[in-house]
């Protein structure tokens, strides 16, 4: 890195530091990109990204692998990308998992939301509850493309099983961002209460996470 770099970037800091409002949307992106390339000019790949991706949450939230390709990012970038949104969705999730009692579709989808509003690929979530509907363990079960012949029961019955769990929550989110259940999440919805009662799992709901908004096959009667 340069001098005239190496001086940009201090006083970069130091306004960060000062006054953080005060930096446009790129800057605060290039100090970002300064932990994972600490010795490169992070401005123009700041500037790219945004021009990429189209708004700072588009950024934040883009698949990591998509910002590794940028030019002159790569592997370290994409790890600082995983780590990021690893920690705001566990950060999100934190606090509905205290409480006592899962009670509705809302504290669902607000429990995973961070993690699916805005995955290019369709994830496949369960939740494991006790009797009382406390919160046991979550799994992702599958990615990519779900139809109604992947149920996987065997991966549900084993962790119900290794978790104490009575009774599961169904959550996958829609990347197109309209959360409408198609015909095959009616059909995979109707296999999954198949498979729980053979199981004696309580199938409480399923429920799909777009973006803002979500569907629950419980609270529109399908459950």
């Amino acid at each position: 890195m340069s001098h005239d770099h190496a001086g940009h970037r201090a006083r970069l800091r130091q306004r960060l530091l000062r006054d953080p409002q005060g930096l446009l949307d790129y800057e605060l992106v290039e100090m970002l990109l300064t932990f994972a390339l600490p010795r490169r000019d992070t401005k123009p790949m700041a500037k790219e990204l945004l021009a990429r991706f189209g708004s700072v949450r588009g950024i934040l939230f883009a698949p990591p692998e998509q910002v590794a390709q940028i030019p002159g990012l790569g592997p370290a970038v994409q790890a600082l990308w995983s780590t990021f949104q690893e920690l705001l969705a566990r950060a999100e999730a934190e606090p509905v998992a205290r409480k006592e009692q899962f009670t509705s579709p809302e504290q669902v989808a607000g429990f995973l939301r961070a993690r699916l509003a805005l995955r290019p690929k369709e994830e496949f979530w369960v939740l494991f509850l006790n009797t009382k509907n406390r919160f046991q363990h979550l799994a992702r079960i599958a990615q990519g493309t779900i139809d109604q012949t992947a149920a996987y029961p065997r991966e549900i019955a084993e962790l119900a099983l290794r978790h104490h769990a009575s009774g599961i929550i169904v959550v996958h989110n829609h990347p197109s961002g309209d959360p409408t259940p198609s015909p095959t999440d009616h059909d995979l919805t109707e296999r999954l209460g198949r498979i729980c009662a053979d199981l004696g799992l309580r199938f409480l709901d399923h429920i799909i996470v777009g973006n803002p908004d979500f569907y629950s096959f419980h609270a529109n009667g399908h459950l």
